[in-house]
């Protein structure tokens, strides 16, 4: 697909979702707007959770060990 068709898809589901919640009730939006802050939260959490357990693999594979060669035979 073009990237630009898909930029403002993406653009436009983005305002529809805005309208969306500007109609919705005070209380409601005000709920919305929490749960949203905490999803992003959630996502940061793992996004972070996945970034340590990959160095930790990455520094796991660069561990360094002695090799003895025997050349008298």
């Amino acid at each position: 697909m073009n990237k630009v068709f898909i930029k403002k898809m993406i653009m436009a589901e983005k305002l529809k979702y805005e309208a969306i919640k500007e109609i919705l009730p005070k209380d409601v939006k005000e709920n919305l707007e929490e749960f949203e802050k905490g999803a992003l939260s959630l996502l940061k959490e793992v996004a972070l959770e996945i970034i340590n357990e990959e160095m930790q693999k990455e520094e796991s594979k660069k561990i360094v060990k002695k090799v003895d060669i025997d050349f008298t035979n």
